[in-house]
């Protein structure tokens, strides 16, 4: 009976020695299942232009976008991404009001701007290994915003026998370009069509005094 003892307890120690040494490796994390991905897009990029003094004007303009991206995966769920995109021309138009001895006119500006992007942000994906993964992300893009404003002659018509004269002559400024840095925050989803291709899209929304743009995207990728 004591020798059966002293070979159960050996066996119990045998069994703690061998399992010490496999519990790091069982705590050790999988490598992702996919280590890095590129893909392109096609949005609808909506800006909103504020008010500029001293013009009165609050508005929301749309253009297209393209942008092409890719991301690191650092785990299956932690994910860096960096894309550049560029949208095409938009137009907006302002107005202020001029009187010249209480006769009415009117200043009317027209500019022309366009953007391009170079976003950088890290991204949680939802779920491992499945064919649809939702994410959220937070990040910053670098704006490039190049502008041109022409401004139509200011005619007052002040002297009906005279008919109307140039106040103000036509004016052309720029083009310009402005480059700021702009929070955002995103949501999306990662749907594949087969085991490396995907269909990819998100909603992205900048902040900088307010609300400053939205984004929505649609594309389609690989995994590498």
């Amino acid at each position: 009976m004591r020798a059966q003892k002293l070979v159960l307890c050996g066996l119990v120690v045998g069994a703690v020695l061998l399992e010490g040494p496999s519990q790091p490796a069982l705590a050790q994390q999988a490598p992702p299942v996919t280590r890095a991905d590129l893909a392109g897009y096609l949005g609808w990029l909506t800006v909103h232009t504020g008010d500029t003094e001293p013009y009165d004007s609050d508005d929301w303009h749309n253009s297209l976008f393209g942008a092409i991206g890719g991301g690191w995966y650092w785990t299956d769920h932690l994910k860096t991404e960096l894309d550049f995109g560029a949208g095409t021309k938009a137009t907006d138009f302002r107005a202020r009001p001029l009187p010249v001895d209480g006769f009415p006119a009117y200043e009317f500006a027209q500019r022309t701007f366009s953007r391009r992007v170079l976003g950088v942000s890290q991204q949680y994906q939802f779920y491992r290994n499945a064919w649809f993964h939702p994410h959220v992300a937070a990040g910053a893009d670098i704006v490039w915003e190049r502008t041109s404003t022409y401004t139509q002659p200011v005619i007052v018509y002040d002297d009906p026998m005279r008919g109307g004269h140039v106040l103000r002559p036509e004016r052309r400024e720029g083009p310009r370009t402005e480059v700021r840095i702009v929070p955002f925050a995103a949501t999306g989803f990662k749907a594949y069509l087969a085991q490396r291709a995907f269909f990819r899209s998100d909603l992205r929304f900048a902040f900088r005094d307010g609300l400053e743009d939205v984004l929505l995207r649609f594309g389609f990728g690989v995994d590498f």
